[in-house]
């Protein structure tokens, strides 16, 4: 549920089909320590990427030219870019101090209508003011709406204290790369 608190790796996981998916993870990754084997679990946000998941659908209004808020617009949108998520995974390998849980989410926070307005601006796209109605994201997202229409703000600090530097901090850079390379 958006609020403007912020969720760090002390938080638990909330009660919803994703929060469940995440402590079943988290309970089954966890045996391996007693296995005395270094254990890093990562609690991620959304992947961006044009080759899957939510983006390309995200995208589909602002290709179109009709690029909106979805839902209210007021959630946040806990994202990482690919590139810094799978860089991420090689820190965690290389790195055997890191430990435990993490999250895997850009230090910059944005709510889903900044985030629509700034992926319709990389594209050189209109953004309306209308929102997208949450009962068709729904529709056509399914179970994966969940993840753009209920947002949450989520800290970063953990994994950048570990020593892991972002290069696409901020939605602005992270998108207008994707655009730029989607054909790659």
């Amino acid at each position: 549920m958006t609020s403007d608190r912020i969720f760090t790796e002390d938080d638990p996981p909330g009660n919803d089909f994703m929060g469940e998916t995440c402590k079943k993870w988290e309970h089954s990754a966890n045996r391996f320590k007693q296995l005395r084997i270094r254990t890093v679990i990562f609690r991620q946000g959304a992947a961006l990427s044009f080759r899957g998941g939510a983006l390309p659908k995200m995208n589909i209004p602002v290709r179109l030219g009709v690029a909106a808020p979805i839902g209210s617009g007021k959630q946040y949108f806990p994202w990482i870019h690919i590139d810094d998520l799978c860089n991420i995974y090689i820190k965690a390998i290389e790195d055997d101090q890191m430990k435990g849980v993490f999250n895997a989410a850009a230090p910059v926070d944005v709510t889903n209508k900044d985030f629509m307005k700034t992926l319709a601006r990389v594209q050189n796209k209109p953004f309306w003011a209308p929102n997208a109605p949450a009962f068709a994201v729904k529709a056509a997202l399914g179970e994966m709406s969940r993840v753009i229409l209920e947002g949450s703000r989520v800290s970063s600090d953990k994994i950048r204290k570990a020593g892991f530097d972002f290069r696409f901090p901020d939605p602005e850079n992270a998108l207008a790369d994707l655009v730029r390379n989607q054909n790659e």
